[in-house]
């Protein structure tokens, strides 16, 4: 089984007061994942993230950089066996044959860290080039109400509400104009892009990405975020932190609602039109 906390001693000082407590912290580990297709075989990348869901991790990951369109491009995850133990952070991807794998174009050979996604690749042009999903409008209008309601989902989260050291991304489902907090799915990680890859895998395997919603996300809003967001057809971004000036020009580009700074009472709307506001 998996641990994505433990628990340690820490001092508590609080003017000038000690304290010997327990404290509850968020695991970060590497995970290696390997790409695999007949007799090719090599690392893809390795990254640092909290264990669990790795599988949604790699999907989403290998999705997200146009290695894969489906989920049945991936025909098999395998934990590697060394010495005669099963190691849970190298992860081995078996692709199908009909995936055009060229792996010395798609190997990346340095570490990607939780703090950031795939570093350099920050251009609106290579965007562009990447096969993306249709966008799926959003029916629901979204007020200050709608945006506290938001900001309790994710503060619930089980190993943030315990450690305080995760990154959340959730996808508020929309079913005929009914958002659907209490029935959507979320995602943790230390990373706040393992936590996005891991929310797009699993979408990609539960409904190959064609469920309709609003996604939040617990930090800061990069590029490398909005660019996952459009390889998955997200039409409406919510996140706690600040967009950067590149995430602004990705989402007025694809037409991405983007909504930053997101408190109770008070939001910025970056992007879009201002009738989604209510």
């Amino acid at each position: 089984m998996l641990n994505n906390q433990i628990e340690i001693n820490r001092f508590r000082v609080e003017y000038a007061k000690r304290s010997l407590q327990k404290d509850q912290i968020a695991v970060e580990e590497p995970l290696q994942i390997t790409l695999s297709q007949g007799n090719l075989s090599d690392i893809f990348s390795i990254t640092l993230r909290t264990p669990g869901n790795d599988q949604q991790l790699a999907c989403g990951l290998l999705f997200s950089e146009g290695v894969i369109s489906r989920s049945d491009d991936i025909l098999s995850f395998e934990l590697e066996d060394i010495e005669g133990e099963i190691s849970v952070n190298l992860l081995n991807v078996v692709l199908a044959s009909r995936v055009k794998l060229e792996l010395d174009n798609k190997i990346r050979r340095h570490p990607s860290y939780s703090g950031c996604g795939l570093c350099g690749k920050t251009s609106l042009q290579a965007l562009e080039l990447k096969q993306s999903r249709s966008k799926k409008p959003l029916i629901s209008q979204i007020d200050n109400q709608l945006i506290a309601r938001l900001r309790k989902s994710l503060a619930d989260q089980s190993l943030f509400s315990q450690t305080g050291g995760s990154h959340v991304a959730g996808l508020i489902y929309e079913n005929n104009g009914i958002l659907e907090i209490n029935n959507s799915p979320f995602f943790e990680d230390v990373g706040r892009h393992n936590a996005l890859d891991k929310l797009i895998g699993h979408e990609l395997q539960k409904n190959n990405l064609g469920q309709t919603g609003i996604l939040i996300l617990s930090g800061r809003i990069g590029f490398e975020l909005v660019q996952k967001s459009v390889m998955a057809g997200f039409s409406v971004i919510v996140a706690l932190g600040a967009p950067s000036n590149l995430a602004i020009q990705a989402a007025n580009r694809f037409n991405i609602a983007l909504i930053g700074f997101a408190k109770d009472n008070s939001f910025n709307l970056y992007t879009a039109d201002e009738q989604l506001l209510r």
